[in-house]
């Protein structure tokens, strides 16, 4: 090495050290073994005897502080090897194939402890071809669970409201991003009259897929909350120009209802006048209107003409609603058609018996939500 030429130091040694030398006599390494000798190659035998002592003295210790060691019973390896199998079912596999298998979630054969439990009979089957499509987006047996709590909430919605809506939040906890999900929950929260929930569930559905028929749940789900301005704006905004048929005539009624929220009582009679008298009006559709402009006219003061209304109310009453004496709200069915040889009748209606089926459409003459005419100007 060339004198006054520094020398650059790596790991420690020094220089002049070898590199190659039999004892690696660098700053950085101290050999090992009795008297500073180099030990020799490795031993087995001394690495076993260090586990065996090792294991001893562990065995030992454990013994000393809780007695003998404990033996398992039949009963409690069976067990522990159910749970080891059934957490190893519980997780998603994939197949040979690449395709992935996932783990039974039929409610009936392995409900979850948090589940719902199911009324007897559902069948995936009873699930139509389009709503067994809206759940493409599910894993198979996920897509199974889902629909069968689906059906389960619109089962029990009459007879059993509470569980149905455990049903119904379900779906929504387990299928948050599916519209069919979202759907379910805001129209069983909207039948149980829990309009903050409805009115949520709805909103959330409707920015999924953008159905139209919507907007008449959300308009009176906003009356609902003590809301009615929204429940107008809801109606008269430029997606309720979309509505036809019987979401149309259902959001007039929500309309009339908002402007009577507001005791604009001329407006909301004008609005629900229009509706009951429009052409091809569905005989339920009819009967609604009728009964909110007699309600109407009673807050108006104006009770003989609410009084020449009953007539009129009660033969649509007869034909289209099933009362129960243990409820308020009338279930409406049908259409005008069987009406249609009482001329007294639709003569006071001014109904032409052969149009009168389905809700007006689309540039009707009634104003009102959906049409070119906003009833909102009506006086």
């Amino acid at each position: 090495m060339a004198e006054g030429k520094e020398h650059k130091s790596f790991g420690g040694r020094k220089p002049g050290g070898s590199s190659h030398s039999g004892s690696r006599g660098g700053k950085g390494f101290k050999p090992r073994g009795k008297g500073g000798q180099q030990r020799g190659g490795f031993h087995k035998n001394e690495r076993r005897a260090d586990n065996s002592r090792y294991r001893d003295d562990r065995h030992n210790a454990h013994s000393a502080s809780n007695g003998e060691r404990r033996q398992f019973t039949d009963d409690e390896k069976r067990e522990y090897r159910e749970h080891k199998r059934t957490e190893y079912m519980d997780k998603p596999r994939r197949n040979s194939d690449g395709t992935m298998s996932f783990p039974s979630q039929n409610p009936y054969t392995n409900r979850r402890p948090d589940e719902p439990k199911m009324p007897k009979g559902l069948e995936w089957s009873m699930l139509s071809k389009d709503e067994k499509e809206r759940l493409r987006g599910l894993a198979k047996e996920h897509a199974e669970n889902v629909g069968l709590h689906i059906l389960a909430a619109y089962t029990l919605i009459d007879d059993s409201p509470e569980a149905a809506l455990e049903h119904a939040k379900w779906v929504a906890k387990q299928a948050s991003r599916i519209d069919f999900a979202r759907e379910t929950l805001a129209f069983v929260a909207y039948r149980m009259g829990d309009y903050k929930l409805a009115l949520r569930e709805f909103r959330t559905a409707y920015r999924m897929n953008g159905y139209a028929d919507y907007l008449p749940f959300i308009a009176d789900c906003e009356r609902g909350v003590g809301n009615p301005n929204k429940a107008i704006e809801v109606a008269l905004g430029d997606d309720a120009k979309r509505l036809g048929g019987e979401a149309k005539a259902e959001m007039f009624l929500v309309y009339a209802g908002a402007l009577a929220d507001l005791e604009q009582w001329s407006k909301a009679i004008k609005v629900a006048h229009t509706l009951g008298h429009s052409k091809g009006l569905a005989g339920g559709y009819r009967m609604r209107a009728l009964q909110a402009e007699q309600l109407f006219l009673e807050e108006a003061g104006r009770g003989d003409e609410a009084d020449k209304l009953q007539r009129t109310i009660e033969k649509l009453e007869d034909q289209y609603a099933d009362f129960d004496e243990d409820m308020d709200d009338a279930v409406i069915d049908h259409d005008l058609a069987e009406l249609a040889d009482d001329e007294e009748l639709l003569e006071q209606l001014g109904i032409d018996p052969d149009a009168a089926q389905y809700a007006p459409e689309e540039g009707d003459d009634a104003a009102g939500p959906g049409s070119d005419e906003p009833l909102q100007d009506a006086e």
